[in-house]
């Protein structure tokens, strides 16, 4: 009978097989993290899409609004007195361009709304106060 010998494999050959696993490895990680990075990115378009989508919404809610005053006659009517459009019996009010200002505690103004009441005196004070001074 006849024995084989066996030569025992190199080094080298162990080492390159390693070496082949290693890369392997790495490019399955280089590939992993390169899909995580574009998962992050897809997910932050998708966020910035949704904010520009709730942006336009509400922009479609003000301009359902804004259509639904325009279709009001009543609306319409006021805007067009602005232009000197209402009806022949309005005569229209400008004030001139080179007009003072309004004072401060002008009627309507936010002085005369917001300012507190003055309480009222009786005549018989208002009297009383002249004739003996007060």
């Amino acid at each position: 009978m006849r024995v084989m010998i066996r030569r025992r494999t190199s080094t080298t050959r162990g080492a390159l097989v390693l070496l082949g696993q290693v890369v392997v490895a790495l490019l399955f990680i280089i590939e992993f993290a390169r899909n995580l990075i574009g998962v992050i990115q897809v997910n932050t378009q998708v966020a910035q899409l949704r904010e520009e989508t709730a942006a336009l919404q509400r922009r479609a809610d003000a301009l359902k609004i804004e259509r639904v005053l325009l279709d009001d006659a009543a609306f319409l009517e006021l805007v067009a007195r602005g232009y000197s459009l209402g009806s022949t019996v309005e005569r229209p009010f400008v004030l001139a361009a080179d007009a003072p200002p309004l004072t401060d505690d002008a009627p309507g103004s936010a002085a005369r709304r917001v300012a507190p009441d003055v309480p009222a005196r009786s005549p018989l004070d208002a009297w009383l106060e002249l004739l003996l001074g007060g």
